[in-house]
């Protein structure tokens, strides 16, 4: 019986062994293979949040720079007193470029301070801005942040945009408007290839605020709100990164990692295809399954080779964990550029290293040096990159692996085949009898660094060549950074302004009043502005204009800033131009003319005394005021046309009559205008009334004496003349017609000759006296000279008329004159023509009718001839 057990034993005792060999190593392949699949996927997930990262970075990155463009544009808009437009902005070369890659051209919009757009380009935005939350919030809270707003849903595209909006102000501080930045988060996940996502692959950018998501798979891109994820449930202490698809939008199954953009409301999401991503452990579990095949078969077989098989598979496992890990490592540095390099060494004792062989490499590396990986790998470096011994890398190589101590550094390149790669960071760490090297590409971190310290001189540079004394000081007070304007304004270095000492540039009875306005504006967060003294370390007293404002961010204040103009030249043109004023006012107000000075806006800005003197007579108020309030309505309308001449710069003197007394009284007024210093545009103009009622009553008599024939009391030919152009004036704007006379005394010489000139001079005025009872109380009648005579017939109705009103002037003229006993006979010749609108003189008109007398004369005298005549030579009959 015993010995039954034991052949039992021996019988089953292989069997049994193998068998539970076999369920072990199947239950070891299983549990493997789960552990296997848990890791694998943990690292697509780590990869897939790598790249997520990246794009996370990137993003981050463009978003802070489109808030320094923000930043930016504020500064210069400011500084350009709001005359910056977005056009000169965002030109080629310009300030947008220096932050902003050129090919990215945003929607970008300014509101002013009531909401209104009033420029925009590279996009459409809402006309109704001004009620949104955004803008309200510029408007209430004076803040320096920009606001970031996702997402925007565009109304017109539905397309959904993310949001930057910061506040613009004026000179003062005041609310200038809004400037708006729109960009379209489709342009963060265009670059797919940089990432290196697998075919297939998902790069989606995903608001937290209501789910919007921008993606992009292969060349499909993907706008979408209905994309949504779930954090995986932890089974396993490595699946908490990554995120599960709640529900698929295609036929791709992936392994999303994700990354947050907690300032912006983002969330960068990246999947690999899950084919792709677990390929490798689909190629190791079968790898695993056909080993425990083959062992299977082989144990079964193959009891007796329990120990040999026993050992196959323990080498098999060692070499599946050694691929393991080096598949880990590769994950781990895939973002970098992987060399092995081997030492090559001189043949003999000294085992002098002459150079390194290329023993392995990732394509990254290949694709840095110009190569595919199989091309290069095994060749040494001198044959690849002759330029790393020129340049010292090998030798560096050669120290790491002689002193076993790694090396870590950023390195400027220009010897690479990609000449868009300028910066490297390198870590070279040693093994056995070679080194390591990672490589990674840092030339737009490095040209940014670059770009941000240029900035930051260029800003130092513009504060120094600012005219304003710039100030900076912390939350206490204490001063961090002047400019040089500063330094020359108060006499103080720099170095000397530091700390507290800042305060040593103001006048002591300045100081108490400067401190307590400090405090104030750090309780009230209110701008502080006063005009202060300074005193030079020598004693030289300058007058400033001060200004202080806290800086604030998120509500709590960490400094203040300030400005220091120097105002003494100003402050003592100022004292000299009211000097001057008041000299101006004396002299003005002893003129006996009213002087005065009117702006642009027809408003009374200065008089003299004799000006205030003329309207306090009535009562009235002149300063402030405009000419219609001063002078009323009725005067107003007499002077805006020469008020309108004046301010469209034209010098003018006319006359202006008051009536508004008892006595109507005439004003000289001369309008003389005022230029800007330009001399381009018209300001006001000045103005000098001068009362000229007496000359003018005086000049009047004089024309009227100069008017009148000393004889007969009739008009002579100076005034003859003058209404006559008048007469012809009113005919031909009216179309009426009129009529004139030219006549002569018919053998008047006889008489003179005869009786004697005081006869003489009897008829004339007897002849005047018969000739003024005759014509219409309306006519003109003139003696132009010796026995001439003419009449005007203002507005006839018909010719006839005046025909008939000549035939009576000739039959009356044939009575007898009795001359003081003198009895005299004469006749009159006479000859009359018409006018109504035709373009003649009045010298070309009175020679029509000369000529018609002397045709009456012709016809023998004591008649008369009417109608037009041509011009031809005259001689007048006595």
């Amino acid at each position: 019986m015993q010995d039954f057990f034991r052949r039992l034993y021996r019988a089953i005792l292989l069997p049994a062994f193998g068998l539970a060999l076999l369920v072990f190593t199947w239950l070891a392949v299983a549990y493997q293979v789960r552990q296997e699949k848990q890791t694998a996927r943990y690292e697509a997930a780590l990869h897939s949040q790598s790249l997520a990262r990246t794009l996370a970075e990137h993003t981050n990155h463009l978003l802070v720079q489109t808030d320094h463009a923000t930043q930016l544009f504020r500064l210069k808009f400011e500084e350009s007193g709001g005359a910056l437009r977005l056009a000169e902005f965002s030109r080629k070369n310009g300030l947008l470029d220096s932050l902003l890659p050129t090919k990215l051209d945003l929607p970008m919009a300014i509101l002013d301070r009531d909401g209104n757009i009033v420029d925009s380009i590279n996009g459409y935005f809402a006309p109704d801005m001004k009620q949104h939350q955004v803008f309200l919030r510029h408007a209430r809270t004076a803040t320096d942040s920009v606001l970031v707003s996702t997402p925007v849903v565009d109304s017109r595209t539905k397309k959904w945009q993310i949001q930057l909006t910061r506040r613009l102000n004026h000179a003062d501080g005041s609310f200038a408007g809004v400037m708006v930045m729109m960009i379209d988060p489709a342009y963060f996940v265009e670059d797919y290839d940089r990432l290196s996502v697998d075919p297939g692959g998902a790069v989606m950018l995903i608001s937290r605020e209501n789910g919007m998501s921008a993606g992009r798979v292969n060349d499909q891109v993907i706008i979408s709100d209905s994309i949504d994820f779930n954090a995986a449930l932890p089974s396993g202490p490595r699946l908490a990164e990554e995120l599960l698809l709640k529900r698929p939008f295609d036929a791709t199954e992936r392994i999303y990692g994700y990354a947050e953009l907690p300032r912006f409301l983002l969330m960068a999401v990246v999947g690999n295809p899950y084919d792709t991503a677990m390929a490798g452990f689909v190629h190791r579990r079968n790898m695993y399954y056909g080993a425990a095949s083959v062992a299977s078969a082989l144990v079964l077989l193959f009891v007796y080779l329990l120990v040999q098989q026993a050992h196959r598979l323990r080498r098999s496992a060692s070499m599946v964990i050694e691929a393991q890990l080096m598949l880990r490592a590769a994950s781990e540095a895939s973002l970098d550029s992987v060399f092995l390099l081997q030492a090559c060494r001189m043949r003999g004792a000294r085992r002098e290293i002459l150079d390194f062989t290329i023993a392995d490499l990732n394509e990254r590396a290949a694709q840095l040096m110009g190569y595919r990986s199989a091309d290069i790998k095994g060749k040494r470096l001198i044959e690849v990159m002759p330029e790393l011994h020129s340049k010292g890398l090998v030798e560096q190589f050669r120290h790491v692996l002689e002193s076993r101590q790694p090396v870590a550094e950023e390195v400027e390149v220009d010897f690479l085949p990609n000449r868009d790669v300028h910066w490297l960071h390198h870590q070279i760490v040693p093994i056995t009898d070679g080194v390591a090297v990672t490589v990674r590409d840092i030339t737009e971190r490095k040209e940014t660094e670059l770009a941000v310290r240029q900035n930051q001189a260029e800003l130092a540079a513009v504060n120094d060549a600012s005219p304003l004394g710039l100030l900076r000081a912390d939350a206490e007070g204490r001063c961090t950074y002047v400019n040089r304007t500063f330094e020359l304004i108060t006499g103080l270095s720099r170095e000397e302004a530091l700390g507290d000492a800042w305060l040593r540039a103001i006048h002591p009875h300045d100081r108490p009043m400067l401190k307590t306005a400090l405090a104030q504006v750090k309780e009230t967060r209110v701008p502080y502005q006063d005009t202060l003294r300074c005193v030079h370390p020598d004693g030289m007293m300058v007058w400033v204009a001060f200004k202080i404002a806290a800086m604030v961010v998120d509500g709590e204040m960490y400094g203040y800033v300030g400005t220091v103009d120097d105002i003494t030249h100003i402050r003592k043109s100022v004292m000299a131009l009211r000097e001057s004023e008041s000299r101006l006012r004396t002299i003005a107000d002893t003129l006996p003319a009213m002087v005065a000075y009117i702006d642009a806006g027809q408003v009374y800005r200065f008089h003299n005394l004799a000006y205030e003197r003329e309207f306090n007579r009535t009562g009235t108020t002149v300063l402030g005021r405009t000419i219609r309030d001063t002078m009323g309505e009725e005067r107003h309308a007499f002077l805006e046309p020469y008020v309108l001449r004046a301010l469209a710069g034209e010098t003018l003197t006319f006359e202006e009559d008051d009536t508004s007394d008892i006595t109507e009284r005439t004003y000289e007024v001369v309008y003389i205008p005022q230029m800007d210093e330009d001399g381009e545009r018209v300001i006001g103009f000045h103005v000098m009334r001068q009362d000229v009622t007496v000359q003018k009553r005086e000049k009047l008599r004089l024309l009227r004496l100069s008017q009148v024939d000393a004889l007969t009391g009739l008009t002579n030919r100076a005034g003859f003349l003058q209404k006559l152009h008048d007469t012809m004036t009113a005919a031909r704007a009216n179309g009426n017609l009129m009529a004139v006379m030219y006549m002569d005394i018919d053998r008047f010489k006889p008489v003179n000759d005869t009786f004697g000139h005081a006869v003489g001079d009897a008829l004339l005025k007897a002849f005047s006296a018969r000739l003024t009872h005759t014509m219409r109380a309306s006519d003109t009648i003139a003696r132009l000279g010796g026995d001439e005579f003419t009449i005007i017939m203002e507005r006839i109705h018909r010719i006839d008329d005046a025909n008939a009103l000549a035939a009576k002037i000739v039959a009356a003229m044939q009575a007898d004159f009795d001359l003081d006993g003198t009895v005299v006979s004469i006749s009159t010749s006479i000859g009359l023509t018409f006018y109504r609108n035709e373009d003649i003189s009045p010298a070309e008109l009175l020679n029509r009718a000369d000529i018609l007398l002397y045709e009456a004369k012709q016809a023998g005298r004591n008649t008369f001839r009417a109608g037009p005549a041509l011009a031809q030579p005259t001689s007048n009959a006595a």
